[in-house]
């Protein structure tokens, strides 16, 4: 009512509010029919996540004509699944920056993985009238055209990919695909254009395999395939996408503020504060491998064996060349007192890394337990070679020596045991006070007892404390 009266009043300041007024209400009528900005679902998802999503949501309802705004609440939207509720927004920052091909482009892959073929058609034609010259909207484009059934269609926007980047491998396949089962050896070249780029394309050289099959080149056919099988599957593009990738850092960001939390618990001694936290890391990313790795060392500090197991055996999963996985997973075995089977983690991790000296030195001792003594000590020996003052190592050859009466060559040994701060000084200065006891050199066995006794006491050992205080009188 109030903008009727302004126009009534006459020329001059009328006019301008009037102009005003109907700019107002042009504006608010367009706004209507752009779609609104969603309320994203939070239930279900990890405690890190709902705040990442909750936050994104809150700006962009409070600036819902930003484009900036809301396509950021998409990329998230679209990080975590939520690809309905993601093209929304990328469609209402299409409508308010239309000549930004980021919102096209975002749409077109949004409406691309929810099905939607056409609308995503038409929204990677606007792309790509922006952009002629972008690989990936090309090739995403190329895709759907193919899985339209418009193979001469998909063929000419490939071979304009290939006229951007003649050396992309993805763009090869794909024309290798398409010519698939023509006589000419075009698929066969193609696909052979794409393992010159990438020799572990997988895809590639299953393709490969099968058109010098159709080919009758058997034997050439039969290496492809072999090579096949013995690869790993690996969820991989093929091709640079920075747009989608900048969405993909979304999620991953995530999983590495939780599990940074959770390394921090851990390594508080707050392992049940520490498994929520990698599990948040896990709901994120389920591939995480160093997640699965950490688990591992926090479900052993809980005794949880059987969880261990199953997180031992994901992380390999993922990556077996994890030295760590392998070495934790022995860590395991062995507080579970299968040393065996620690024995066995412990050469897994050693034929990744030889150069551990702290697997040698659990293998050793693990050999140790299954009274495997000459191996053992060669094993012991290995770790003080990478690690000359490895507290641990130098204790159990100066143990072994001691046990065997042989105490001056023990010393050396158990001294550089004492030079580094570790976990075991109370029980390696108690061993030296004994040597030392048996050289008949009372002052250092005392000098050492009392070293025992404070470093036991300190750490809270009492056992050892009360040991040492019965045997030196102390």
């Amino acid at each position: 009512m109030p903008l009727r009266t302004d126009c009534r009043r006459g020329p001059g300041l009328a006019v301008v509010a009037c102009i005003a007024a109907a700019a107002i209400l042009q504006w608010s009528c367009s706004d209507s029919s752009l779609p609104p900005v969603p309320d994203p679902v939070l239930d279900g998802f990890a405690p890190t996540v709902r705040e990442q999503i909750r936050a994104a949501a809150e700006r962009a309802q409070a600036e819902p004509d930003s484009a900036e705004a809301v396509g950021a609440l998409g990329r998230v939207l679209y990080a975590y699944g939520q690809n309905q509720a993601a093209a929304a927004c990328f469609e209402r920052c299409r409508h308010l920056e239309p000549r930004e091909f980021e919102w096209s482009y975002l749409l077109a892959v949004t409406r691309s993985d929810l099905g939607q073929t056409a609308a995503a058609l038409v929204a990677f034609e606007a792309a790509a009238a922006m952009r002629p010259n972008d690989l990936p909207t090309a090739i995403r484009r190329a895709d759907l055209l193919e899985l339209s059934g418009e193979r001469s269609a998909a063929e000419d926007a490939l071979r304009q990919a290939l006229r951007l980047a003649p050396d992309s491998a993805a763009v090869h396949y794909r024309l290798g695909r398409i010519a698939s089962g023509q006589a000419d050896g075009t698929a066969i070249r193609h696909f052979e254009a794409a393992l010159a780029t990438e020799p572990d394309y997988r895809e590639a050289i299953y393709a490969l395999g099968q058109e010098l099959r159709s080919a009758g080149r058997e034997a050439e056919a039969e290496e492809h395939l072999e090579r096949y099988e013995s690869s790993r599957a690996a969820l991989r593009r093929h091709y640079e996408d920075p747009l989608i990738d900048a969405m993909d850092t979304v999620r991953s960001a995530s999983a590495q503020q939780a599990f940074n939390d959770a390394r921090a618990l851990q390594d508080r001694g707050d392992f049940e504060g520490a498994l929520a936290l990698y599990g948040s890391a896990l709901e994120i990313d389920p591939n995480y491998a160093q997640a699965h790795v950490n688990l591992i060392v926090v479900y052993g500090q809980l005794d949880r064996h059987d969880e261990v197991a199953k997180h031992y055996e994901r992380a390999v999963s993922l990556n077996p060349s994890i030295a760590e996985a392998h070495y934790n997973y022995g860590v395991s075995r062995h507080f579970a007192a299968d040393y065996t089977g620690a024995a066995a983690a412990f050469r897994k991790a050693l034929a990744i890394n030889p150069q551990d000296a702290n697997a040698h030195n659990n293998l050793a001792n693990a050999l140790e337990q299954t009274r495997q003594d000459a191996e053992a000590a060669r094993h012991y020996r290995l770790a003080i070679e990478h690690d000359p003052s490895h507290p641990q190592a130098n204790y159990h050859l100066g143990r072994r020596l001691a046990e065997r009466g042989r105490y001056r060559d023990a010393l050396p040994l158990l001294h550089k045991a004492l030079e580094r701060e570790n976990p075991g000084a109370p029980l390696q200065a108690y061993l030296l006070a004994a040597v030392y006891r048996e050289l008949a050199d009372p002052a250092r066995a005392q000098q050492y007892a009392r070293m025992a006794l404070e470093k036991a006491r300190a750490g809270g050992h009492a056992e050892v404390a009360a040991r040492v205080a019965s045997e030196f009188g102390l």
